[in-house]
């Protein structure tokens, strides 16, 4: 049976020659040029009930961190053996590489005959890997009832701040409450069984508290988007229980609120939603279609991957930053 390969890389020359090469072989060559173009390819060949003998993965994508990607196919994928490609050796991190188990790594340059000795060698090695029409498993599918929105306040130039958050904090259904800088003072995310319940409970109750201003209510939405990429982003959110975290302890945080062009959000929300550094990735009906909270190790570091990767994602129009601050520093 013809072997299936799945090649990520972003060079394009580098994909060609390989593909050929390898398809002359009797290998059927898939190519992608991005993280999530592969995750999309995976995912159609599971719902044609197929699978991959080897996926050939650059640890240096566009979108996607190799290696985080490597994880993922890895939990999802498990029938599948994985070839790392690099052309940065001395910066690949060993004890991640550890943590994904029947793994091979191939340094650039290479040639093709190289690389296809390297999927003969890594798929004798684990014939019970190498299975390529397996069905593949069912993606657990989950039901979340909770609703969320987040809200923006601004609070009176005479409020008493630290009364204000006191009481904000201990509400019922308010889960995280940040003291930011910038446009608002405090944000929250309010959850509830219901969004007319989170309206009724920021109308009723959150308005009467001492010293808000004004308060703007952005509800909590799933994007529209095409059934691969809701596969992907369900299955990712299952097995990554770091994304339900948040841990602020030996961090700085932002929220970071991004306007995205609609026709662009297919690429540019599962493209936020995979980096390291966002902790969530929610979407709104408002002018700032995603709002992200970031963390780093320190606020520079945020303030490059703002301006060095979200800002420049084709699509996005617009990016506003609000820092998060403990109590104790104000």
């Amino acid at each position: 049976m013809q072997k299936k390969v799945l090649l990520v890389d972003d060079e394009s020359s580098l994909r060609r020659s390989l593909s050929l090469s390898l398809s002359q072989e009797g290998y059927l060559i898939e190519p992608c040029e991005n993280g999530i173009n592969a995750l999309r390819k995976l995912d159609l060949y599971k719902k044609n009930n197929s699978s991959f003998d080897t996926i050939v993965l650059d640890i240096q994508l566009p979108d996607i961190d190799g290696i985080k990607l490597g994880k993922i196919f890895r939990a999802q994928y498990p029938n599948t053996n994985i070839i790392f490609i690099t052309g940065y050796s001395d910066n690949v991190n060993i004890a991640e590489m550890q943590n994904i188990s029947d793994t091979s790594i191939l340094e650039k340059p290479f040639t093709a005959k190289e690389l296809s000795v390297r999927i003969k060698e890594i798929s004798e090695a684990n014939p019970q890997i190498s299975k390529s029409s397996a069905k593949a498993d069912e993606p657990v599918k989950t039901e979340i009832m909770t609703y969320s929105a987040y809200a923006l306040l601004k609070l009176d130039h005479d409020a008493n701040f630290f009364n204000t958050y006191r009481e904000l904090y201990y509400h019922n259904n308010v889960l995280y409450c940040d003291a930011t800088t910038g446009e608002y003072d405090i944000i929250l995310l309010v959850q509830a069984k219901s969004q007319k319940e989170i309206k009724e409970i920021c109308d009723k109750s959150l308005k009467n508290v001492s010293g808000i201003k004004e308060i703007e209510l952005l509800e909590v939405s799933n994007p529209i988007l095409e059934d691969s990429l809701k596969n992907i982003l369900n299955m990712h959110s299952i097995e990554s229980s770091e994304i339900q975290s948040r841990d602020m302890s030996n961090v700085v945080s932002s929220y970071v609120f991004v306007e995205v062009a609609k026709e662009k959000l297919d690429l540019v929300y599962p493209t936020l939603y995979f980096d390291d550094n966002v902790v969530y990735c929610d979407y709104t009906n408002s002018t700032y279609s995603l709002i992200l909270l970031v963390q780093g190790t320190q606020f520079t570091e945020i303030d490059a991957l703002i301006k060095n990767k979200i800002a420049n994602l084709d699509g996005v129009l617009k990016v506003k930053e609000f820092p998060i601050i403990t109590i104790f520093e104000m």
